[in-house]
C-alpha cells in the first residue's frame, strides 16, 4: 500500500472577511504503511474537508501532501492512485453490482478476464457473489455499501479514503459494517483514512485516532489514550459513552479542591484554579457517612451489561451532574443519598485554556 504525510495542511475559503475562512488549519500527520487512521470530531470540525484534500477534491491552500514521498498538491484527483468511499454509496442506479464494481477497471482498459477475476475475488471477500446481477435498487443499505467498498478494493488503490459510510445505516446494522471494514482492512493490509462523527465507531475501528475541533487537530494517539489521557477538555467530552465527568475545582494547601472536599494531592501553586476530571467507571458509590462529597441519585439507566446512576452534587454555581459506571445489579435508587468516592490515580486536570495539567 502506501504511507501518507500531511505537513502543516490547511484550507482557507474566500470570504467576506481579510484573510478568508479557515475551514482546516496546520494538520500535520504522518500514516503508516497499512494503517487505520480514523478522523473524528463534530459536524463543521474540517474532518470532510481534510479528507477531500487528500483526495484532490479541494485544493490545499497551504502545507503538503506526500504519498509514498511524491507531493500531491496539484495532482489530479486520477492520478492519485486514492479510492473513496462516501456515505451515499455513490452507486450507479442503472447498472448491476457487477458492473458497478468493475466500472473503474473498464476505464482503466484492463482485460476483461482480469476485470472479472478481480470483480468476483471482491464479491467472494465481501459475500456479495449471488448479488452480482441485482440493481442498487434491489439491495439493502448494507448491501450497497458493500458494493461500494467492493469497487474499491478491486482497483487496488495505495490508499482507501472513507467518508462518514456508515451514516445511512441503523444501528444493528452499522455494527454489522464496522466489524467487516476493520476485518477487511486488515485482510487486505490497506493505508486507509476513515472519518466519522461517531466516537464508538471511531474507537472501535482505529489504529490512531485525530480528533479535531474547529479546524484543527487537538489530538493524536491510540484509542485508548484519547481515552485514558485527553488532551483538553473537548477531547474528554468527545470521547467516551458517557463522557469524562468534568468539576470546577480549586488547588488549596497542596490539594484539589472541589469546595470543601479534597480529592487529590498536587504540586501546582495555591489557589489554581482547574477543572478535574474523572471517567464514570471510576467514580465508586457508597454510604454517605464514608467520604465528604455527597449528592442524591437523580435517575438510573440499566442498560442490561451495565447500570449508569446520574447524582447531582451541591457546587458553587449551583448543582452538577456526575455520572457513575456500576454493575448490571446496583443497591441504589433514585432519590438514596450516596457518597462519591474517586479513584485519584484516574484523575485529569485541565487548566482554565481547557489543555491537560501533566503535573502530578
Amino acid at each position: 500500500m502506501a504511507t501518507v504525510h500531511l505537513k502543516g495542511l490547511g484550507k482557507t475559503y474566500p470570504g467576506p472577511k481579510s484573510g478568508g475562512v479557515e475551514a482546516v488549519t496546520g494538520i500535520d500527520l504522518d500514516v503508516a504503511d497499512g494503517e487505520l487512521i480514523v478522523i473524528v470530531g463534530p459536524s463543521g470540525c474540517g474532518k470532510s474537508t481534510l479528507l477531500r484534500m487528500v483526495a484532490g477534491l479541494e485544493t490545499i491552500t497551504e502545507g503538503t501532501l506526500d504519498i509514498d514521498g511524491n507531493e500531491m498538491n496539484r495532482v489530479e484527483p486520477a492520478r492519485r492512485d486514492i479510492a473513496m468511499v462516501f456515505q451515499n454509496y455513490a452507486l450507479y442506479p442503472h447498472m448491476s453490482v457487477y458492473k458497478n464494481m468493475a466500472y473503474g477497471l473498464v476505464n482503466r482498459g484492463e482485460p476483461k478476464a482480469e476485470i472479472d477475476r478481480k470483480v468476483r475475488e471482491a464479491a467472494a471477500t465481501l459475500e456479495l457473489s449471488e448479488l452480482l446481477e441485482r440493481k442498487p435498487a434491489q439491495l439493502s443499505g448494507g448491501q450497497r455499501q458493500r458494493v461500494a467498498m467492493g469497487r474499491a478494493i478491486v482497483r487496488s488503490p495505495k490508499v482507501f479514503l472513507f467518508d462518514e459510510p456508515l451514516s445511512n445505516l441503523d444501528a444493528k446494522l452499522r455494527v454489522q459494517m464496522r466489524i467487516e471494514i476493520k476485518r477487511l482492512q486488515k485482510q487486505l493490509g490497506v493505508t486507509a483514512l476513515y472519518v466519522t462523527h461517531d466516537q464508538v465507531e471511531a474507537m472501535t475501528l482505529a489504529d490512531r485516532l485525530v480528533a479535531m475541533n474547529g479546524g484543527r487537530v487537538e489530538q493524536i494517539g491510540t484509542p485508548m489514550e484519547l481515552y485514558e489521557r485527553p488532551a483538553s477538555l473537548f477531547v474528554a467530552g468527545f470521547i467516551g459513552t458517557p463522557p469524562m465527568n468534568i468539576l470546577p475545582c480549586a488547588v488549596e494547601e497542596g490539594q484539589v479542591h472541589f469546595g470543601d472536599t479534597a480529592l487529590v494531592a498536587t504540586s501546582l501553586p495555591e489557589h489554581t484554579q482547574v477543572s478535574l476530571g474523572i471517567r464514570p467507571e471510576h467514580v465508586l458509590l457508597c454510604e454517605p457517612a464514608k467520604t465528604p462529597l455527597r449528592g442524591v441519585v437523580d435517575l438510573i439507566e440499566q442498560l442490561g451489561a451495565e447500570t449508569l446512576a446520574h447524582i447531582s452534587i451541591a457546587g458553587e454555581d449551583g448543582m452538577l451532574n456526575v455520572i457513575a459506571r456500576m454493575p448490571p445489579v446496583a443497591p441504589w435508587k433514585e432519590g438514596n443519598a450516596v457518597a462519591l468516592d474517586m479513584r485519584a490515580s484516574q484523575i485529569s486536570l485541565f487548566d482554565t485554556g481547557g489543555r491537560r495539567i501533566e503535573a502530578p
